[in-house]
């Protein structure tokens, strides 16, 4: 995976912003999906390589505690009941206590124009549901191994 655009409505994973500009300082993630089970599984998984890890099915609570956790990045469904995400993209990005975090969407909705207004509310990266676990993991780990080595 580079950091370059790519829209091929075939790949699993598209990032856009090159995942430097993302370092983590920690490895906290925050997993958002009104699905709990979902959620759960993903926290587990995330949990399993590594990773401190938070799981929320409540959308209307991810800006306060992206703000007080300070995850490094914030996984989120799209289509969720109340809030979705790419609103909540729109929020985090528009509070400078959240705007500097990774934010990758792992959703159903993967065709072109969805892929396009995920990126254009501020989405860096955007993992396609069923979600292959390790491509996702791919995109979190490239972020931390910079603080690893010490590229910050």
């Amino acid at each position: 995976m580079t950091g370059k655009d790519t829209f091929d409505d075939n790949e699993d994973v598209v990032v856009w912003r090159p995942i430097p500009h993302a370092l983590a300082l920690h490895r906290r993630v925050l997993v958002v999906d009104d699905y709990e089970e979902a959620a759960e599984a993903l926290q587990l998984l995330l949990h399993a390589d590594g990773f401190d890890c938070k799981a929320l099915n409540d959308p209307l609570s991810v800006c306060e505690i992206a703000r007080q956790w300070q995850p490094f990045a914030v996984v989120l469904d799209i289509a969720m009941p109340g809030l979705d995400g790419l609103e909540l993209a729109r929020r985090l990005r528009a509070n400078p206590s959240t705007a500097h975090m990774l934010l990758v969407a792992c959703t159903a909705f993967a065709s072109r124009d969805d892929k396009e207004r995920a990126r254009a509310v501020g989405f860096d990266a955007h993992c396609a549901k069923p979600l292959t676990p390790e491509l996702l993991l791919r995109v979190l780990e490239r972020a931390t191994d910079q603080v690893d080595r010490g590229l910050q």
